[in-house]
């Protein structure tokens, strides 16, 4: 008896042909960049076999996502020393923990583009010249 349903190596082969007319739409170094993240996802092909739920295609862009995440943090630890920020605490909520990191990580790599302290009070602080406009009545 054969195979009901096409292994995760037969999914991953069908899905890659599926994207090559759009590499060959791409220029040569976004080609090239496409390969490195089509071999990426290849990593973690026995892991996307259980996640029989998802659809192929998501499997694979969650396995990029995962390895880039993961030269990501590589990249921060080599940047960033160890104790850059004593207030990043593991028990503080994901989201601000990521933010935190991101931050961090984007005052190293650009000074200039990082938001001072200064223009974050501001944005916090409501607008005192707001008021109310009444558009139905003509001047």
């Amino acid at each position: 008896m054969g195979r009901t349903i096409a292994s995760i190596t037969q999914t991953w082969q069908q899905e890659e042909a599926a994207l090559k007319r759009f590499q060959r739409a791409l220029r040569k170094e976004d080609q090239l960049l496409l390969d490195e993240l089509l071999v990426l996802s290849r990593l973690h092909l026995a892991e996307a076999s259980y996640a029989s739920n998802l659809y192929p295609l998501d499997m694979y862009l969650i396995a990029i996502l995962l390895e880039v995440y993961k030269q990501l943090k590589s990249l921060q630890k080599q940047i960033l020393p160890e104790s850059a920020d004593p207030s990043v605490k593991l028990d503080s909520g994901k989201e601000a923990r990521f933010l935190t990191l991101l931050n961090e990580t984007l005052a190293v790599l650009s000074p200039e583009a990082s938001p001072s302290a200064a223009m974050l009070e501001e944005a916090e602080e409501p607008l005192a010249s707001a008021a109310y406009t009444d558009f139905e009545e003509a001047p």
